[in-house]
């Protein structure tokens, strides 16, 4: 009896030591966060509880603001060949549910595991859905997962970026005009590179806060902006909005600044 409690308790301790071990096995190398903040010019970025100030005395308030990011990868510093290492297929950055700002604040946060310990130096990424995953439509992701809404069946393609809200055209405090773009199909497809040192260790967690000024998307400067006074919806058949919005995310995304 005792020498079958003695196997028990040793079967035991090895399984828990074995547990131990594959548990360590599943977490090697490091982490790094993604962190994506929205902002309107200097402002923090909320959906419905926030007006903004735009271009010729109207104002915004925004309901939505998304967009796809695909291919995020980390760029390899010793690797003479350019190689990187893949992080993300494809993600959706919602403001959707950003209403407050402490949410503002905390931004959306995507938490990668199992890096490899280095210094890399930078992040590459694609904004939009990468032309392989475009073409492939939602009944083959199952919820939830990125791809399994947000699918123009017309287009055969995924709307990469949306902004909706309402406009304030004659400064009267009535958001009366509805204001609705949405971009999508792989000629809108953009890449983007940040070369900054990224520091992955063993164990640690290191973070990369990106913003992204959405006044910036509607407006490249004073005298070019989406004139809602004009135009207060497109569904990307105007190309030329579509290019603007989507040439305009690119370069309204930037490596957060102390």
């Amino acid at each position: 009896m005792y020498k079958f409690r003695a196997l028990f308790y040793l079967f035991l301790a090895f399984s828990l030591w074995t547990c131990d071990n594959d548990d360590d096995k599943d977490d090697t190398g490091g982490e790094l966060t993604l962190n994506f903040r929205g902002l309107f010019d200097q402002n923090k970025l909320k959906m419905f509880n926030a007006d903004y100030a735009y271009e010729d005395n109207m104002k915004l308030r925004l309901q939505l603001f998304q967009f796809y990011i695909s291919d995020v990868a980390l760029m390899k510093t010793d690797d003479p060949k350019g190689d990187s290492l893949q992080l993300i297929d494809v993600e959706l950055v919602s403001f959707k549910n950003i209403q407050s700002d402490d949410a503002a604040q905390k931004g959306i946060t995507f938490t990668l595991k199992n890096i490899p310990p280095g210094t890399y130096k930078g992040i590459k990424l694609g904004l939009g859905v990468s032309a392989d995953l475009n073409a492939v439509g939602p009944s083959s992701y199952t919820p939830p997962h990125p791809l399994d809404d947000n699918y123009w069946s017309w287009a055969k393609g995924y709307v990469f970026t949306k902004v909706e809200g309402n406009a304030d055209l004659d400064n009267s405090g009535k958001f009366a005009t509805k204001i609705t773009f949405h971009v999508g199909e792989n000629e809108f497809f953009r890449k983007k590179v940040f070369l900054k040192d990224i520091v992955i260790t063993d164990k640690g967690s290191s973070n990369l806060t990106l913003d992204v000024d959405l006044h910036r998307v509607l407006a490249q400067s004073s005298a070019n902006y989406l004139d809602f006074r004009k135009v207060t919806q497109d569904h990307t058949v105007d190309k030329a909005i579509a290019k603007f919005i989507a040439d305009n995310l690119g370069e309204a995304l930037k490596v957060h600044q102390e």
